[in-house]
């Protein structure tokens, strides 16, 4: 054995393994690193001198995270929207668009995912355990609130419009969702979040990103996907922004696009935008944005509260 483990052969069977230990090793750190995002806990806000009636409320998602948000009231003749963040970020990244959503009379509910801000501690799934903290708000929203869900619409980010999705696919009378840099599935996600730029290192991590994220985080990253999922969305209206300047991305978000059927009381739509909340908005970009995701949803969810009227007389 000894003679073997100095044997040239031996020797390079030792390097290989180690390689192997090292790939392992560093994949886990990234998986781990991937679902287990720094939190970032907004500083105090002076909502008081921005005009704003905020009330802080604690809901659960419907496994019984605590998930941690903001009411914000508006006209309670109009509808309400779900503002929904990226990984790793939190409800005051959307704030701003908040605020131009307010400024039309929405009603808002922003909310930490599990994991993230001041909400309870658990592993980040790129959207797919995450869909259960959208449902938990939108149960909260009729539940305590009084607003039924079809007069409520949703706005994701990223893992945010992941989670949206997935949350629609359970939740039959959401009618309304704008989905910005949604990804297909979670492994598009964490491939991208485990980025080398080193594209052997990347194909070898992958075929063990997936396993690993499993294992780590009792969850398996194959189903659900978005791209299974936005086909089967009949009967709602669906805004989908892409960014213009991530090929890829765009590229994945016109394929699901193609998968909603044409339909008469509903449709789909493709905005490719030179910038969205998830590349990061500037200057006239940001009213333009704003002005899209409100016409949007002033549009889509009067018209659902037209029909709705029509129906029950």
């Amino acid at each position: 054995m000894k003679r073997f483990l100095h044997s040239p052969a031996g020797l390079g069977l030792a390097v290989l393994v180690a390689l192997c230990l090292l790939t392992l090793g560093i994949a886990a750190s990234r998986v781990y690193g991937a679902t287990h995002p720094e939190r970032r806990v907004e500083a105090a806000i002076d909502f008081e001198a921005m005009e704003l009636r905020v009330t802080d409320v604690e809901l659960n998602s419907l496994d019984d995270v605590p998930l941690s948000a903001w009411w914000i009231a508006g006209d309670a003749a109009r509808p309400t929207i779900v503002l929904c963040h990226d990984v790793g970020s939190g409800k005051g990244a959307l704030l701003n668009l908040g605020l131009a959503l307010r400024d039309q009379g929405f009603n808002l509910l922003l909310f930490d995912f599990r994991g993230h801000g001041s909400s309870g501690p658990a592993p980040t799934t790129l959207g797919l355990a995450e869909k259960r903290d959208v449902v938990g708000a939108l149960d909260y929203l009729t539940r305590e609130q009084g607003i039924p869900v079809s007069q409520i619409g949703v706005y994701g980010v990223g893992m945010g419009a992941h989670a949206a999705v997935l949350a629609a696919d359970e939740r039959h009378g959401l009618k309304v969702l704008v989905l910005d840099g949604l990804f297909p599935d979670a492994s598009f996600a964490l491939r991208r979040r485990m980025a080398l730029g080193w594209e052997a290192g990347e194909r070898a991590q992958a075929i063990l990103a997936r396993p690993l994220f499993s294992l780590m985080n009792g969850h398996a990253i194959e189903t659900p996907r978005a791209s299974d999922v936005v086909g089967r969305l009949v009967g709602r209206d669906l805004l989908l922004l892409a960014p213009a300047d991530d090929e890829e991305l765009a590229l994945a978000m016109r394929e699901m696009y193609e998968t909603i059927p044409e339909q008469a009381d509903a449709d789909g739509n493709l905005m490719v935008l030179d910038a969205t909340q998830g590349t990061g908005l500037y200057g006239e970009g940001v009213a333009e944005y704003h002005g899209h995701v409100g016409a949007f949803f002033s549009n889509r969810l009067r018209a659902k509260r037209r029909t709705l009227n029509v129906v029950s007389r």
